[in-house]
């Protein structure tokens, strides 16, 4: 019988390929301030996200998103829909912020 994930394993890929949609998008951009400041938050959402510590979830996943909407209007509709589309599978996993 093969291997069915469960709804939290669902959850949790989800959460990581949100998240790697998002750095990907980032990561092209052109390098400042506000790009490093949201890789770096997002690495540590990542970390949170593995270790189940909600509060610091709650802070990373906040700053990236705050970063990313401060950052629309030079970033584009694309990387904030992806931060959208992240926001959207951590409160699937159980985070809000």
């Amino acid at each position: 019988m093969p291997d069915v994930p469960s709804g939290a394993e669902t959850a949790a890929g989800a959460v990581h390929d949100a998240a790697s949609r998002l750095e990907s998008l980032i990561t092209a951009l052109p390098q400042d301030a506000r790009r490093e400041k949201a890789l770096y938050h997002l690495e540590r959402l990542r970390r949170a996200f593995q270790s189940s510590h909600q509060e610091a979830v709650r802070f990373a996943a906040f700053t990236v998103n705050k970063t990313v909407h401060d950052a629309a209007a030079d970033w584009g509709a694309e990387v904030t829909a992806a931060v959208d589309v992240l926001r959207e599978s951590l409160r699937r996993a159980g985070h809000e912020f």
